[in-house]
């Protein structure tokens, strides 16, 4: 079943796409009451090999949480871009009480050949802004490639007809049957499966999202960490003032607590095992492991701590050794995130 649906989104995708410029949205609800409340935007990936559109994947997901989504954009070089037709999502939370909704998003933008390193995507929504870097998946270009050019439009919408009724009549015959069954436990096992399932992917999506918490620190640490010795007061003040405002937000008390909040919160209690377990580890060496482990680049790290790259290297190597040499319950996995 799941299947089947899963080869009717695709062929229907396929098919928009390849009819007219619009954007595309796909809604799905699951039953999940034991997912705590949230709203979130990731991104899934983007194709250009129309040559006429650039398209631009994303996934909302909202679990009872009433919101609205403004506007999206994407920052190219030095130009910001508009999807082609104008984009608006609203989410009313009495609509699907205790279960998590999902929109898939195809968005339609003007067409763009080129792409950097520096180009982000931008999602502002009542719940607050959401953004990160775009990336290129050329495994899911290939796959609209292979549709767009090897099947035509009729057989496409025929294909589609096909699987929608072979869909419809599986889904009759599966409910059909689980009215005849009679064994509880049997349905008591597929109903914990498919909470673990959802919590599963909602666990990795908010892993994801956290991981690229700080892609922007990061750049602009390297970017800092490469020109503070220029000789050009120019090039230098171009990234200096507004780094130097987040390295001292960060060096405090409040930012590090935050931090060491947000490490428990996605980690499973990282950071409080760690100073159960290794009650011995300084203020200095707690600090610096609030910072690895909250995703921070090695030269950012340098930044925070205002030491050398290499003195970086060194101190974490006998950091880790030392954890490693504790005997604590979990210091491989401590030693395994550094």
């Amino acid at each position: 079943m799941r299947f089947c649906r899963i080869i009717l989104t695709s062929l229907i995708l396929g098919y928009c796409s390849c009819s007219v410029a619009q954007n595309t949205i796909e809604r799905s609800v699951e039953y999940a009451p034991e997912i705590p409340d949230t709203m979130y935007v990731t991104y899934q990936g983007l194709s250009n090999s129309s040559k006429k559109d650039l398209e631009i994947y994303l996934k909302v997901t909202a679990k009872d949480t009433p919101f609205e989504i403004y506007s999206v954009e994407l920052q190219m070089f030095d130009s910001v871009l508009h999807p082609l037709e104008p984009f608006a999502l609203t989410e009313d939370v009495h609509e699907a009480s205790d279960s998590i909704v999902t929109w898939m998003c195809i968005l339609r933008f003007p067409y763009k050949a080129e792409f950097s390193g520096g180009d982000t995507w931008i999602v502002e929504t009542s719940e607050g802004r959401f953004y990160g870097a775009m990336h290129f998946i050329p495994k899911q270009i290939h796959i609209q490639e292979s549709l767009k050019s090897k099947i035509s439009k009729p057989l496409v919408a025929a294909i589609c007809i096909f699987v929608a009724v072979t869909v419809i009549f599986i889904f009759f015959a599966s409910r059909k049957n689980k009215r005849k069954r009679s064994d509880g436990r049997w349905q008591t096992q597929q109903e914990f499966q498919s909470k673990d399932c959802v919590a599963g992917e909602l666990r990795n999506m908010v892993d994801a999202l956290y991981a690229d918490r700080w892609n922007i620190f990061n750049k602009l640490c390297g970017e800092y960490f490469e020109k503070r010795d220029a000789e050009s007061e120019n090039v230098r003040l171009s990234v200096y003032r507004e780094l130097e405002r987040q390295i001292e937000e960060l060096r405090r008390a409040k930012s590090l607590a935050g931090l060491e909040k947000q490490i428990d919160l996605y980690s499973d209690n990282l950071m409080q095992r760690l100073k159960e377990q290794l009650p011995g580890l300084t203020k200095k060496e707690l600090v610096f492991l609030t910072y690895i482990y909250s995703g921070f680049s090695p030269r950012a790290i340098c930044l925070l701590s205002d030491i050398k790259i290499k003195n970086f290297y060194n101190k974490r190597t006998r950091l880790k050794d030392k954890i490693l040499g504790s005997g604590a319950p979990d210091c491989k996995e401590f030693a395994s995130k550094m």
